[in-house]
């Protein structure tokens, strides 16, 4: 990742269990943040941002990023936030979701924060105006900073990608010798887009799952099943794993050490289902116990991985 000026991230030491790191930005006097793992890179607004007329107001336009035009998203506009106009300050803030590239205007990028995923706290209810793309609170020092889920508000904004879903869960779903409606997976997944879509792709395909929103959450409901008193094999209640790895209070990597160390939940199947930039990710996945590994963007062969893996 580029990052203009003093916040470049090749200096940070490899992160620790639960850690993660936050792109801190203003937004008027709000600051806002977003995890590293959504941005690919931050420019300057130097160059200028070409006015084009758009099908959604919060789109101010484009700029030219090494030869491939890229919209931007103003998020003061798409949060009604009061402009500031002093462009040697503002950034772009450039993410790719499902091979689309879009930019988000900032008033100014902070620093680099890196946190435990602890103390990001979930909103009880929307937070006007941040609404559901507010994915959590960080409240450190003398300041709180809030958590922006970049991924939704671009799929939710450009025309193109609010066609995605239907899309994306359209796949042809191969054949099985199986009946898939007696698997149950365990699909753990941050985004409420990606839980969205893997539910309605996996069912389509007859899975039987339950979703839940990070790594904690999942180990909350595993452990509740071995705790169990009518408790005697796992397969009587889950069949496989599938989950994203940057996530709160628990990332994926963390939740399949701790399913592998188990006893009693060592033989599930865990499938690494990430977008993540992560270097030296396949050694990670490894390490950690990951059983294999998928990117977002091959999501047409989920159902086929899947299939290979699920405890019969």
């Amino acid at each position: 990742m580029t990052i203009p000026g003093q916040w470049h991230n090749d200096a940070f030491p490899a992160k620790k269990l639960n850690e993660t790191e936050i792109v801190e930005f203003g937004l008027g006097d709000q600051l806002c943040g977003v995890e590293v793992t959504q941005v690919r890179e931050i420019i300057r607004t130097s160059g200028g941002i070409v006015s084009v007329p758009g099908p959604h107001p919060s789109i101010c336009g484009v700029v030219n990023l090494r030869g491939k035009i890229i919209p931007v998203i103003n998020l003061s506009t798409h949060f009604h936030v009061p402009i500031k106009d002093d462009l040697k300050k503002s950034r772009i803030i450039v993410s790719e979701f499902y091979r689309f590239r879009v930019g988000f205007l900032a008033h100014h990028v902070v620093r680099i924060l890196r946190i435990s995923r602890l103390i990001v706290e979930a909103p009880a209810q929307p937070v006007f105006p941040w609404g559901n793309y507010l994915k959590g609170i960080i409240h450190i020092e003398d300041r709180s900073v809030f958590l922006l889920d970049f991924e939704r508000i671009a799929l939710d904004i450009h025309p193109v990608e609010r066609t995605e879903p239907q899309r994306r869960s359209s796949f042809p779903i191969p054949p099985v010798s199986f009946d898939r409606s007696t698997k149950k997976i365990l699909v753990v997944e941050d985004s409420a887009f990606m839980r969205q879509l893997l539910a309605r792709y996996l069912k389509q395909a007859g899975y039987n799952i339950l979703t839940v929103s990070n790594g904690h959450e999942a180990w909350e409901v595993l452990e509740d099943i071995v705790r169990g008193a009518d408790f005697k094999d796992i397969t009587q209640h889950f069949h496989l794993i599938l989950t994203d790895i940057e996530m709160p209070r628990m990332d994926g990597l963390e939740l399949v050490r701790r399913v592998k160390a188990h006893p009693a939940l060592k033989k599930l199947p865990c499938i690494v289902f990430s977008g993540s930039l992560i270097e030296d990710l396949p050694a990670k996945c490894r390490e950690a116990g990951v059983d294999t590994q998928i990117s977002k963007d091959d999501i047409e062969q989920l159902i086929r991985l899947l299939d290979s893996k699920v405890l019969p």
